[in-house]
């Protein structure tokens, strides 16, 4: 099996939230250097750059910079500038593929790896329903081709609609002017066909970190704070109070499962904090995907590299003309403690009181 086509019972993972509303109008990591700017908006730089092989937009404020890759629908570098460096180049968190590149081939299953931040829809266990098929994911949400545009110092992502779902996704990526955060707002629209229930899935691929964490809630749904969605036991995982914390196994694919509604990733130099930002609303109405849980993050035990950081939206049953969102933040933080434990609960100082 493939090391994304996971059975579908396994499909979980969300900090997110949603509402609904009228449809609008139609570690192979190197450092992306930033291009000369060609265009500024407030602090923001926002260029257009060669991203192996396919024009990408960079968003680079004084200390971070992001770079979109609209012709795969994803964002595919996050990470601190150096100011020192004659190349400025980024430091990139998130993982790519060593291969990636417009030439690169799919998997036998029909799905290319591009490594970066993308969205699917969920429950994934509805895709042999909806879809016909477990595995790749769904057209138009993945691997094809988004129109973009520029507004301000935010780039704006169209899908084409989806022929099974009946669904496009738009999804506007900012950086702040002055922080190392970037914010992301991703719309399912239903334009067309019959109802149906979604919820927004995002996929964060990050380079390995040193440890993984969930923050959860005071009073977890679930007996311990999570749920093992894979077969082997994730490798030394902790419990220290609210931190559910992990580690990638080398040889196996691990994944769990938590009603925890933020995520970090404590890596050598840098932490990534992804936080759902969405209001929730009564939660007496809202249900999660896969039985509750909001948020889940997988390790692959393949040659590949990388862990991800999983958020999903509440469920939303989607009629033509309405919408669903979820809305997150992600923020870079130059890491300061030596102990990854004592690192996080430095980040969730003010969570933990």
């Amino acid at each position: 099996m493939n090391i994304h086509s996971r059975p579908s019972l396994f499909c979980i993972f969300s900090m997110a939230i949603f509402f609904a509303s009228p449809v609008a109008p139609a570690f192979a990591q190197q450092p992306i250097a930033n291009p000369h700017p060609q265009k500024k908006t407030s602090r923001i730089t926002v260029a257009h750059i060669n991203f192996h092989g396919w024009d990408a937009i960079v968003l680079r404020n004084q200390v971070a910079e992001i770079t979109i890759v609209p012709a795969i629908g994803r964002v595919m570098s996050f990470g601190f500038t150096d100011r020192n460096s004659a190349r400025q180049a980024a430091e990139n968190v998130l993982w790519n593929n060593p291969a990636v590149s417009s030439e690169q081939k799919p998997d036998v299953e029909g799905w290319t790896n591009y490594g970066g931040d993308k969205v699917w829809p969920a429950p994934q266990s509805d895709w042999p329903k909806i879809a016909g098929k477990q595995w790749p994911p769904p057209k138009a949400f993945d691997n094809m081709p988004y129109a973009a545009s520029v507004k301000g110092d935010q780039v704006q992502m169209l899908s084409t609609i989806s022929p099974i779902y009946g669904i496009r996704v738009r999804r506007t990526i900012a950086l702040d002017p002055q922080r190392p955060v970037m914010t992301t707002k991703t719309t399912y629209e239903k334009v067309q066909g019959e109802p149906v229930s979604v919820s927004v899935w995002s996929i964060t691929q990050v380079v390995v970190p040193e440890r993984a964490f969930i923050l959860l809630p005071r009073q977890s749904a679930f007996p311990h704070g999570y749920v093992n969605m894979l077969p082997t036991q994730p490798k030394d995982l902790k419990t220290d109070g609210r931190l559910l914390s992990m580690v990638r196994d080398e040889q196996k694919n691990t994944m769990i499962g938590s009603d925890g509604d933020t995520l970090l990733s404590v890596g050598q130099n840098t932490d990534l904090l992804i936080e759902n930002k969405t209001p929730v609303l009564s939660m007496s109405k809202v249900e999660w995907p896969d039985h509750g849980v909001h948020s889940k993050i997988f390790t692959s035990g393949s040659d590949l590299k990388y862990m991800e950081l999983e958020l999903y939206a509440p469920l939303s049953l989607l009629k033509s003309g309405h919408s669903t969102s979820m809305e997150s933040s992600y923020t870079l933080l130059p890491r300061t403690e030596h102990d990854p434990m004592r690192e996080a609960k430095k980040v969730f100082a003010s969570n933990l009181k």
